[in-house]
């Protein structure tokens, strides 16, 4: 039912997309966009399904979103050129560029095309189970290791560092993603589950639990979580899409890309980047959790990996390139070269 209904909003907003934005000649022959993201049902999903119908809808080239177990699945095709585009977090971005984390060697052909969203993350739990913190998570089965998103296997274990706990003050679970997560709290595999808060997904479990769901306030420690890039913390209000935060609630946010690869053509990515910049209040719009993300916001000063030649190109071109850009830019690329 949960897959049904996920596939049916998926149609339904990329209709309403088309609709509201129109269609447009085709200007790039033979060409195709492929932009990768997490599983049917997810939030990258959602925005990667959108842009693909944007960039069809305003160029005539054909393009569609293609769904993978996790971000670290085709982080490594992107390095290839394999897919054109995909969506992926700044510790994700970050560590497959420099070869951190779970990634051996840097994929240092992975380059950013645009900001797409402040993403806020952290543990929920069933309201019936009384847990109201991450420290009330000590000694219980909990989800640490999601296979199929590696990178997360450190922001989780600062979140629970929030708290003065480590991996070894729980029973740590691995699972193989976001999905998995969810039906493990649902089914009480585990107690709490590490996810993006706000996602169709969680809504559905929160109307599936008898009682809903509750979202664990963090602890006042954030040395471990100050570590990693891309990474804040944030207090999320109560509010209808934000199931589980049943006060203000300290919680992570971390920023959210759309990546390329290096050897994709300058011209394919200026013209993407292009097009989702111009059309950004039409795409806030159609998924409203877009909507604090500024225009200003798609192009950070303080990133986790280059940006692609094209969409440097564009910036230019519309004057929201500055010297504090290029500056980040070289040092950036010069990472690559000692």
């Amino acid at each position: 039912m949960f897959q049904e209904r996920r596939n049916t909003i998926a149609t339904l907003s990329a209709a309403a997309v088309v609709v509201s934005i129109g269609f447009a000649s085709p200007v790039w022959a033979q060409q195709r966009v492929t932009i990768g993201t997490n599983q049917a049902g997810t939030f990258y999903n959602q925005i990667g399904g959108l842009m693909a119908t944007l960039v069809q809808s305003k160029t005539g080239v054909q393009s569609t979103s293609r769904p993978f177990s996790g971000t670290s699945v085709y982080l490594p095709q992107l390095h290839r050129g394999e897919i054109t585009f995909g969506i992926n977090s700044a510790l994700d971005s970050s560590n497959a560029y420099t070869g951190g984390g779970v990634y051996k060697q840097p994929l240092n052909h992975v380059r950013a095309a645009l900001l797409v969203y402040r993403a806020p993350y952290g543990y929920f739990a069933k309201s019936s189970s009384g847990m109201k913190t991450i420290a009330d998570l000590k000694g219980k089965k909990v989800i640490v290791t999601q296979r199929a998103i590696a990178s997360f296997d450190k922001f989780n274990e600062a979140i629970l560092a929030t708290a003065g706990l480590t991996p070894a003050d729980v029973s740590p679970v691995t699972v193989s993603g976001v999905v998995e997560s969810v039906r493990s709290v649902t089914e009480d595999k585990v107690v709490a589950a590490p996810l993006l808060l706000g996602i169709p997904l969680l809504r559905e479990a929160d109307a599936a639990i008898p009682g809903g769901i509750r979202v664990l306030a963090f602890g006042p420690n954030d040395a471990k979580l100050d570590e990693l890039r891309g990474i804040t913390t944030m207090i999320l209000k109560p509010a209808k899409p934000l199931v589980g935060v049943k006060e203000p609630t300290k919680v992570a946010r971390f920023d959210v890309y759309l990546n390329t690869g290096s050897d994709i053509s300058a011209d394919t990515v200026y013209k993407v980047v292009k097009t989702v910049y111009e059309n950004w209040g039409a795409m806030q719009k159609q998924m409203p959790p877009l909507r604090g993300v500024k225009p200003a916001d798609l192009v950070p000063v303080r990133m986790s990996h280059p940006f692609h030649e094209g969409a440097v190109r564009y910036f230019r071109e519309a004057g929201i390139w500055s010297d504090a850009h290029k500056a980040q830019q070289d040092a950036l690329l010069a990472q690559m070269t000692k």
